[in-house]
C-alpha cells in the first residue's frame, strides 16, 4: 500500500491537514548487541614516529628497555609499546615523548559499540544512525518525568512499542478522553519521539524513556484550527515539556498563533513540521516561535525533494524511509516505512526531550541555539529548506550539559575572569577539553566531563535534582594519580602506575615531588596539633627536615578524622576563606568554597616543603594533596597567589590520555555560558 505526501480529497477541506508521509511496507526483523562503552587499557600504548625519522626504529627498544615494541602492518611508523615487564608504562611513555623522534604517544583504547538498546527492528532504523542517537543514548534516554506532548491524530497506547508510555489525554473532536488514532499518524509520531526501548520489542524511540501526552485534535479528514489550537493550550496547561506539531497548512492562523505565543511565554518549546510542499510555506512551523523542522533524505545527505524550500526552517532531520510503529485498520498495530516532514519533527522533539531531561530549565532560545549551533552541514549551506543543518543529537545533548558547567564554574572564576578582583583560578580560565569518559553508575555506561586546568567537572547522573551542590562534581584526580588506581565507577578501578608527573611548579621542574612521589606517604602519620611545619620532600620519597623552613611559620592544624590527616593552617585559612563571588546573578562577599572540602576533598597527605623549579627559579613551596585537588603555598607569591589549586586538571588529562593537554578552549567550552552578574 501507498500513502502520498500531498492532501488526501477529504482533507483539502480541512483547515489544517496532518503530514502523512508514504508506507512502503515492514521491513525484516534482526538482532542487536548490547554494547558498553570504551575503557582503556592500561599496558598497552601506541606510537607513533615523525616521518622524516622512521628510520630510528631500532634506537626505540634502548629507550624501552624489556617493553615489547610491534610495529602495525598497516600503518607505516607506527608501533604498539606493551609494558609487560620491568619498565614501567609511566616511565617508557615518559622517555617517548621526551624522544625529538616521537610525533605522539596515546593509550591503546580497546573500543566497544556506544550503549544500544536490544529493539530488534533497530538495524533498520537508519534515521536513527544518521542523527547520532547511539552516541546520544550514551548520555542518557531521558526520564518519565519528561513529557511530550503529540497534537496530532491521536495515539494508539496499546501497541506493543508505546505500551505503558503514554498518559490519559483529551479528544478535542469529541470533548473526551478517547485518543484512540483513527489514521494511525499520531501514533508513527508517537513512536519516533518515545517508542519503548531495550524491551527486544519493535524499534527505539529518539527519547525512549519519556512520556508521551495524547492530544487528539485531528482525523482521517484534518484536523481544524480550533481543536490544534486548544491542543497546544491544553498541552501546556498540562504540564508538558515538549509539544510535537507535525501538521500544518499554507494558511496563517491568528487562534493557532495565540496558542503558540501561550507556549513560548511559558517556555514550552513547540516543534513544527516544515511541510511537504517545494513551492508553498506551512503554517505553524513558519511563526517566529516554534522550531521548525524539514526534512532530509534517510541518510542526511540532502534535503528531501518534497520538503517545504519556502517555510521558515531551523534545521532538518531525515524524513524518507522512517521506519516507525504504526496502526492500520483492519491490521492493528505494525510497523512501517514513512516519509514526510511529520517523521522528521518528531526527531527534534524526542531530542529537545533528552536535553530538557538534563536541564529541565533550558530556554527556547538556548534550545533552538543549541540545535542549529550543532547541526550539520551534510548538504552545502543556504540549501532551501535546509535550515543550518542536519540535526546532530548528541551534541545537542551535550549543549544541555553545559550551563551546569558554567554554573558552577561562574561562582568563583566569574569575577577573575572579568577582572573584578585578583586573586588565582579554582577552575581555570577555560575547559580545554569536553566529552564523554565511561562510568559505570551512570545511566547508560558514559558521564560527560569538562576539563580544566585546575580539576575535570563531571555529571554522573544526569537526572538528578539539578539544583543540588553535588549534580556537578568534580573528581578525585589527586587521589588517582597518585595512587594508580583510574577510577570507572564508585567500586571500579583499573590499576595503573602512579603519575610521574611533577605536582608544583614548572613542567620541566627537575627535583620537586611527583604524584608517583606520595603514594607512600598517604598512611605516614598526622603531625601533633600546631607542630610548626618544616618536614621536606624530594622527588624520591625521601622525607627531612630543614628548620630554616619554620621561619615561614605554617603549622599543622585542623585533624580531618575521615582520612587521618591534618590540614596545614595556610591551606585551612584558604579554604575557609571569603572574596567575591558571582552568586544569585551578582557580585557578593561570600565563601569560596562552598561546601568546604567541594572542590578540593579531605587531605590524603601532610604538608610537605620541597624545592621547586617555580617560573623558571628554583624557590620553597609547601604542597599538601586532597582527595581531588593537590594545593601548593609559595610564601614569594604575591598576595591572591600565594595559595594555589594546582594543574591537577591538566596533569591528570596527560596521564590518563598519554597525550599533552590541547591548549585553547575546547569548541564545547561552558565558559561562554556564564551569565555573569545580572
Amino acid at each position: 500500500m501507498t500513502r502520498g505526501i500531498g492532501k488526501g480529497p477529504r482533507a483539502v477541506a480541512a483547515l489544517l491537514v496532518l503530514l502523512l508521509g508514504a508506507v512502503f511496507g515492514s521491513l525484516p526483523v534482526s538482532a542487536t548487541s548490547d554494547a558498553t562503552s570504551q575503557t582503556p587499557p592500561s599496558t598497552d600504548w601506541i606510537v607513533a614516529l615523525r616521518p622524516e625519522a622512521r628510520y630510528q626504529f631500532q634506537s626505540l627498544h634502548t629507550l624501552l628497555g624489556d617493553a615489547v615494541l610491534e610495529p602495525l602492518e598497516y600503518v607505516p611508523g607506527t608501533y604498539v609499546a606493551r609494558f609487560i615487564g620491568r619498565t614501567g608504562a609511566t616511565d617508557g611513555v615518559a622517555r617517548l615523548l621526551a624522544n625529538s623522534a616521537v610525533a605522539y604517544v596515546e593509550p591503546d583504547i580497546r573500543f566497544t559499540y556506544q550503549w544500544e538498546p536490544n529493539d530488534p527492528l533497530l538495524p533498520n532504523q537508519e534515521w536513527a544512525r544518521t542523527i547520532g542517537l547511539p552516541d546520544a543514548w550514551s548520555l542518557t534516554t531521558g526520564t518519565p518525568s519528561v513529557v511530550v506532548a503529540v497534537v496530532d491524530s491521536g495515539v494508539h497506547a496499546d501497541h506493543p512499542d508505546l505500551a505503558g508510555k503514554v498518559l490519559e489525554g483529551y479528544n478535542f473532536l469529541q470533548a473526551g478522553s478517547d485518543v484512540t488514532d483513527d489514521v494511525g499518524h499520531g501514533t508513527a509520531v508517537a513512536s519516533i519521539i518515545a517508542a519503548r526501548g531495550n524491551d527486544a520489542v519493535g524499534i527505539a524511540g529518539t527519547a525512549m524513556d519519556v512520556t508521551i501526552l495524547p492530544v487528539k485534535v485531528g482525523d482521517a479528514d484534518g484536523a481544524p484550527v480550533s481543536a490544534i489550537a486548544s491542543g497546544v493550550r491544553y498541552a501546556v496547561d498540562q504540564g508538558a515539556s515538549v509539544i510535537n506539531l507535525s501538521l500544518g497548512a499554507d494558511s496563517e492562523s491568528a487562534t493557532l498563533h495565540q496558542q503558540i505565543q501561550y507556549a513560548y511565554e511559558r517556555n514550552v518549546p513547540v516543534i513544527a513540521a516544515a511541510g511537504n510542499d517545494p513551492n508553498r510555506p506551512t503554517f505553524p512551523a513558519t511563526y517566529q516561535e516554534p522550531i521548525s523542522v524539514g526534512a532530509a533524505t534517510s541518510d542526511g545527505a540532502d534535503v528531501a525533494p518534497f520538503s517545504s524550500q519556502v517555510s521558515r526552517v531551523d534545521l532538518t532531520a531525515p524524513g524518507m524511509s522512517i521506519l516507525s510503529a504504526y496502526w492500520q485498520e483492519g491490521v492493528g498495530a505494525t510497523w512501517e516505512t514513512l516519509h514526510g516532514t511529520s517523521f522528521a519533527a518528531p526527531m527534534v522533539a524526542g531530542t529537545v526531550a533528552l536535553m530538557r531531561a538534563v536541564n529541565p530549565d533550558m530556554s527556547i532560545e538556548a534550545i533552538r541555539t543549541a540545535l542549529t549551533g550543532t547541526a550539520r552541514q551534510t548538504y552545502p549551506a543556504g540549501t532551501l529548506g535546509g535550515g543550518a543543518g542536519l540535526l546532530n543529537a548528541p551534541a545537542a545533548v551535550r549543549q544541555a550539559y553545559l550551563p551546569h558547567f558554567a554554573n558552577t564554574w561562574q561562582a568563583a572564576d566569574q569575577p577573575v575572569a572579568s577582572l573584578a578582583t585578583q586573586r588565582t583560578w579554582l577552575w581555570g580560565p577555560a575547559a580545554f577539553a569536553v566529552g564523554p569518559e565511561p562510568y559505570v553508575e551512570t545511566q547508560h555506561g558514559q558521564r560527560l566531563v569538562a576539563y580544566f586546568d585546575k580539576a575535570r567537572m563531571e555529571v554522573t547522573d544526569p537526572l538528578a535534582d539539578t539544583s543540588g551542590p553535588w549534580y556537578v562534581t568534580t573528581g578525585l584526580l589527586a587521589t588517582e594519580l597518585i595512587t594508580g588506581e583510574l577510577q570507572l565507577g564508585h567500586t571500579s578501578f583499573e590499576q595503573r602506575a602512579p603519575a610521574d608527573i611533577p605536582v608544583a611548579g614548572d613542567p620541566d621542574d627537575p627535583s620537586g615531588p611527583r604524584y608517583a612521589t606520595f603514594a607512600g606517604l598517604v598512611d605516614a602519620p598526622a603531625l601533633d596539633e600546631g607542630t610548626v611545619i618544616t618536614q621536606t620532600l624530594d622527588q624520591d620519597g625521601r622525607v627531612g627536615a630543614d628548620e630554616r623552613l619554620a621561619a615561614y611559620g605554617v603549622t599543622a592544624v585542623d585533624y580531618i578524622p575521615e582520612t587521618g590527616h591534618r590540614i596545614a593552617s595556610v591551606f585551612a585559612a584558604y579554604l575557609s576563606s571569603s572574596g567575591l563571588v558571582l552568586r544569585d546573578g551578582q557580585y557578593q562577599t561570600g565563601p569560596l568554597f562552598d561546601p568546604a572540602f567541594y572542590a578540593s576533598g579531605y587531605p590524603i597527605t601532610e604538608a610537605y616543603w620541597a624545592r621547586v623549579k617555580l617560573a623558571g627559579e628554583m624557590r620553597d613551596v609547601l604542597v599538601q594533596c586532597f582527595e581531588r585537588r593537590c594545593l601548593t603555598y609559595a610564601p614569594d607569591n604575591p598576595e591572591g597567589w600565594k595559595v594555589e589549586m594546582g594543574n591537577v586538571g591538566r596533569h591528570y588529562y596527560q596521564w590518563r590520555t598519554g597525550q599533552y593537554p590541547p591548549e585553547g578552549a575546547a569548541p564545547e567550552n561552558p565558559v561562554p555560558l556564564a551569565r555573569g552578574p545580572q
